[in-house]
This record gives C-alpha cells, sequence and structure tokens, in this order.
C-alpha cells in the first residue's frame, strides 16, 4: 500500500507511490495539502492506481494507467452529450455542434492511451497479467463505454425532435453542407443542424475507430484475426482467444462495427439512393 509520511510542516502529510525506493529523489509523492491537489481531487485519482509493490508486472502500471484515462475521458464525453441534449431542447443548435465536436475530441485520448498499449505491450506480459485478474473480468463492464452507448439513444432523439420542430429532415442538412447558391435568410436553422449532424457522424466515428483499434489490440495480444490458419481454414480451436467471461472473439467483431446513432446513416443511404438510379454507379 502506499505510505503516508509526515512532511516538516505541523499536519502535513504526503503519500507515496513507491515509497520502496532508495533513491529519495525518485520517489512519487502526492497528497502534499496544496489547493491545487484538494481542488482537482488529485489525491484520490492517484489513489486508485496500485501501489508498485503490487503490481503482479511492471506493465500492469501501464495497463491501468490506460484504462483509468480512458474512464475519465468517457465520462467527459458522457457530460458533453448531455450538455447537448439539452442545448438541442433549447434550440440553441450551435452550441450543440460545439460541445459535441468538444466530446469528440476528448474521444482522441482514450483512442491515443489505447495506441500507446498496442504499440508498446507486448504479448508474453499481457498473457502473464491476464492469468492474475480474476474471472468475468470483461471491458463490456466498462462504465463509461455502456453509458455513452446509453446516452446515444436520448441525444438522437432529441435531433429527431429538434428537425421536427424546424420541419426538416436529415436529407435537408445534407442538401444544406453540399448547397450551391446562397441559402435563404431563414436558413440558420437549416445551417446549425447540419453542423449537429456534422458534429454527431464526428463523434460517431471516433467511437467506432475505438472499438476497430481496441480489436486490433486483442488480435495482437490474444491472437483471433480472420487471416490466421485456424480462423481461414474454419476450424475449431480450442486455443483461440475468449475473453475471461468465456465469450468468444467472434462478439467483439461485431461490437466494433456497432455506432452510437445506427438511424444516422439511414440519411446517408437515403440521399445516395436518390442520387443514383437502381443499379447504377456514383459518378
Amino acid at each position: 500500500m502506499s505510505k503516508r509520511v509526515e512532511t516538516g510542516r505541523p499536519g502535513a502529510a504526503r503519500r507515496m507511490m513507491n515509497p520502496e525506493e532508495e533513491d529519495r529523489l525518485l520517489v512519487f509523492e502526492y497528497d502534499r495539502g496544496s489547493s491545487y491537489e484538494d481542488d482537482t481531487r488529485l489525491t484520490s485519482a492517484l489513489s486508485a492506481l496500485l501501489p508498485e509493490e503490487q503490481l503482479v508486472h511492471p506493465d500492469q502500471r501501464l495497463f491501468q494507467v490506460v484504462h483509468l484515462i480512458s474512464e475519465y475521458a468517457w465520462c467527459e464525453m458522457h457530460f458533453e452529450m448531455r450538455r447537448a441534449l439539452r442545448l438541442l431542447a433549447d434550440g440553441d443548435y450551435l452550441l450543440a455542434s460545439q460541445v459535441l465536436n468538444r466530446a469528440t475530441d476528448m474521444g482522441e485520448i482514450p483512442l491515443q492511451a489505447l495506441t500507446v498499449m498496442l504499440e508498446h505491450l507486448p504479448q508474453r506480459n499481457l498473457l502473464l497479467m491476464r492469468d492474475t485478474f480474476p474471472e468475468n473480468t470483461t471491458g463490456l463492464d466498462s462504465p463509461g463505454a455502456r453509458n455513452l452507448r446509453r446516452a446515444a439513444g436520448p441525444l438522437w432523439q432529441g435531433m429527431t425532435e429538434a428537425l421536427g420542430r424546424e420541419g426538416l429532415t436529415t436529407e435537408d442538412l445534407i442538401t444544406a453542407q453540399g448547397r450551391s447558391e446562397r441559402p435563404a435568410e431563414d436558413g440558420r436553422a437549416v445551417a446549425e443542424l447540419a453542423l449537429v449532424r456534422q458534429a454527431m457522424i464526428r463523434l460517431d466515428g471516433v467511437v467506432v475507430s475505438w472499438k476497430q483499434r481496441h480489436l486490433r489490440l486483442v488480435q495482437t495480444q490474444l491472437g483471433g484475426h480472420p487471416e490466421s490458419r485456424d480462423q481461414a481454414d474454419g476450424q475449431s480451436c480450442p486455443s483461440l482467444p475468449h475473453s475471461l467471461r468465456g465469450q468468444s472473439i467472434a462478439a467483439l467483431r461485431t461490437m466494433s462495427e456497432r455506432t452510437l446513432f445506427p438511424l444516422l446513416w439511414e440519411s446517408v443511404d437515403a440521399t445516395y439512393r436518390k442520387a443514383v438510379p437502381t443499379g447504377g454507379t456514383s459518378r
């Protein structure tokens, strides 16, 4: 466990992440009673990390930090999605698009953190750590990912209601984005809702990108790539990867294709069908 030691100030204390370190200059100290740590709740956040003496492998630090970073980022994305929903209800479409774009840019953080783990976590080390995890340990229990999925439904409903109030369709927004003429004087709503639609596409995209990169991580660490010999031959091999809950990697492949806003993409299909004759090709 991390230790608390007295500082030179009466009543003050600090914690150390690696109290066994002999070189005092290499000790990671925190909880020094600063206003910065109090205001940001940094002491509580750092206390979530396993002390070094409890790590089953040095790479477990990276593994845990990546997951915590992701959960914090997803919590912020969920917060902004809820803000966007309220702004849509209030008719403030421009600000709704801005906070959705903020959520998307926050989504780049877990994506980048996952990339670091993909590039720098050796397969053997993950397998060694995985043997120490409890059964039923699964990313499907991530509160961040789960709550993003749940919030996406009401957010899309809010977008649908905004379109209904303005007498618009998602196809109208696509047309507005591709216009070649000056818009009508009363075209503010269609222009701003077009920005909301574009922001939702970006948000959907960053979440799907994370899922697909996570699938790549699983394939590089546990196996099960569709081009592997066992997969290509259609053989049933007990060594092929399963989650600690016993689910096949096939379920993860399916989930990697799921979007936050499925109905958003129907307008893309509808616009294509109107522009391209049946059986024809686009130019």
